[in-house]
């Protein structure tokens, strides 16, 4: 289905000047000419504005006549050479061209990546969102040239083309625009546009996530299947799972964050998804496991799961646990619900229901109950007996 949205106007399609003109015959004499307002522009109704300079103090006819004249043509040279007296009044910034402040956007992500305050997968997830919109910009019937068409009509014209052409759910289409929203933030912040009106664009309704928690039958069956074909991702599996550590966390924890007197895992602020320091507890079975197969026999600076689910000196994508779970999932042909993420809700679910929430809720470091509330089952929640011989007052 096809995006409908009102043609934006390029800035290269106004009219943007008008030649001067003397005017002699009235009382007053002077030199008149238009030039584009931006204001206008920017405010979304271009007009043109009329400047003039008057010659009355020059009290010889002829005199005044040949001043008008030099400034006639000197006005008009600078017009053809893109000169606009009102330009210089208001924010150059706005006529930026959209695709150089896309790139000056590209160098900000890159150095905040760099300065570790974007995380790899952040930084992935807005460079590919950042691709999605220059490829809308490519389109034919696409017309946006500076940086002040980056409007509400603009913004819910691509967000049509995100969910409606590339027929993507309505959780993609919000994440757009939550990262559109830092995207405008970064705009204004420069100068580059005075409002985009985005705050006006409402999130659509969001049906229930794809992936689904494992059946306890399933566990049993990953386990099974692991313990003979790959060991070592059958380790990161359970660690995962009883930890709660997301993957992107979990491909940058090393040896020497484990420690196996207080049984715990460090989680530092540089990998953590809430910028904080935290520990969490590493359960006897899996710290077993982690000795037998020889995992401490490694330096303390090596990192916990390499690419072959080992401890290695070279940092591994966190990619590798998506990609491993996916041929194990093809092979065990469960549906896509049971992705490798579905370890840490399960985990959830059933830490929940052996030790209780709040125990739940440290672990998974939430840092609100309620985040944690929406990990438990129908089975899960209790209502209290003690209320059914229960008199009030009323």
């Amino acid at each position: 289905m096809c995006s409908t949205k009102r043609k934006n106007i390029s800035y290269a399609e106004l009219e943007k000047f008008r030649l001067p003109v003397y005017n002699r015959k009235s009382k007053e004499k002077y030199v008149y000419f238009y030039v584009l307002d931006p204001q206008s522009v920017l405010d979304g109704h271009p007009k043109l504005k009329r400047l003039r300079k008057k010659f009355n103090h020059i009290h010889n006819a002829k005199e005044r006549d040949a001043a008008a004249t030099r400034f006639i043509c000197e006005v008009s040279a600078k017009l053809k050479t893109g000169w606009n007296p009102l330009y210089e009044q208001t924010s150059q910034k706005a006529f930026t061209l959209m695709l150089s402040a896309i790139e000056l956007y590209e160098r900000h992500l890159e150095k905040q990546h760099r300065d570790q305050i974007l995380k790899d997968k952040t930084k992935i997830d807005y460079v590919y969102r950042l691709n999605a919109l220059k490829q809308y910009l490519s389109k034919d019937d696409v017309s946006i040239t500076y940086t002040y068409q980056f409007n509400q009509n603009f913004i819910e014209g691509f967000l049509d083309y995100i969910y409606y052409d590339r027929n993507n759910s309505p959780r993609t289409r919000n994440n757009y625009l939550n990262w559109l929203g830092s995207f405008c933030s970064w705009l204004t912040d420069r100068g580059y546009v005075s409002a985009t009106g985005i705050e006006k664009i409402k999130k659509l309704p969001e049906y229930d996530k794809k992936r689904k928690p494992l059946e306890k039958e399933d566990m049993k069956l990953l386990q099974e299947y692991l313990v003979d074909k790959n060991p070592a991702f059958l380790l990161a599996c359970q660690v995962h799972y009883y930890t709660l550590v997301r993957p992107g966390e979990l491909s940058w924890i090393k040896l020497e964050d484990i420690s196996l007197k207080e049984q715990t895992m460090f989680v530092s602020r540089e990998i953590s998804k809430n910028r904080k320091d935290a520990k969490v507890t590493l359960p006897t079975k899996v710290l077993q496991r982690m000795i037998d197969m020889g995992y401490f026999a490694y330096p303390g600076h090596y990192y916990l799961f390499g690419s072959d689910f080992r401890p290695s000196e070279e940092h591994a994508d966190a990619r590798i646990f998506r990609e491993e779970w996916n041929r194990v999932r093809k092979a065990l042909k469960w549906p896509d619900c049971y992705q490798f993420y579905s370890l840490k809700d399960t985990g959830i679910t059933d830490t929940i229901d052996r030790v209780g929430l709040t125990i739940a809720k440290d672990q998974a470091r939430h840092s609100d109950i309620s985040t944690t509330n929406r990990y438990v089952r129908k089975d899960q929640l209790r209502a209290h007996p003690e209320l059914k011989d229960y008199e009030g007052d009323l």
